[in-house]
Order: structure tokens, then C-alpha cells, then sequence
């Protein structure tokens, strides 16, 4: 959902092993492959979203690109806020191409249930 042609990244036998993916420098939230084969570090910001949130997310997207990638194939990162705070934009020009940012609300629905 959050673009197409993302898919969760895999081991060698296939099994999705992206979710909570962890690295020597801390947890990628969700680790994947996009359209062109290039890795997606995926974070998911807290609520009150920590000002280190941008250099951690550099630091993950430095380890894939090291590790994973060999040097050879692209990184580059996906921040989820809740909120867009003020200075947000300020942030996302400093690291432009390399981490975008993208909003998401969580909606509840009920329905009435048929017995």
C-alpha cells in the first residue's frame, strides 16, 4: 500500500523475513524491495517521533546498502509519521532522494453483527 510494486524482503528459500528485521545498528520496522530491486528501509515513527529518528534511519539505510547490498545495489528509506510536524519539511529537503516521508491514519469502522 505504500507504493507500487513493494514487495517484503526475502530470504534465499523465500521466505518474507522483512518485518522487524534486525541489524547491527537497531531494527529496520519493515525491510523490502522496490520495483527496480533497489532496498526500502521502512520505519515507523513513535508519537512523539524523536529528533534521532532521521539519523537512525540514515544509519539502517547505510547498513543495508553495506551488507545487503554489497555496495552495488541502492538503498534508500521510508519514514511513516502520524503527525507531520512543523519543521518537517526542512528535514525532508536536507535528505531528499535518500528518505521520504509519508502520513497514515488508522481509522476503526463497526458494523453490526447478523446472527
Amino acid at each position: 500500500l505504500l507504493e507500487p510494486g513493494l514487495s517484503v524482503f526475502t530470504d534465499e528459500k523465500g521466505k518474507p523475513v522483512g518485518a522487524g528485521y534486525s541489524t547491527r545498528v537497531g531494527e529496520i520496522d519493515l525491510l523490502a524491495l522496490d520495483k527496480s530491486g533497489a532496498f526500502v528501509v521502512i520505519r515507523v515513527a513513535d508519537r512523539e517521533g524523536g529528533e534521532d529518528l532521521v539519523a537512525e534511519t540514515l544509519q539502517r539505510i547505510g547498513w543495508v546498502r553495506k551488507h545487503l547490498g554489497k555496495g552495488k545495489q541502492k538503498a534508500r528509506g521510508i519514514i511513516l509519521v502520524e503527525q507531520a510536524p512543523e519543521n518537517l519539511s526542512y528535514t525532508a529537503a536536507g535528505v531528499a532522494g535518500t528518505i521520504t516521508f509519508k502520513s497514515y491514519r488508522v481509522a476503526v469502522t463497526f458494523e453490526d453483527v447478523v446472527i
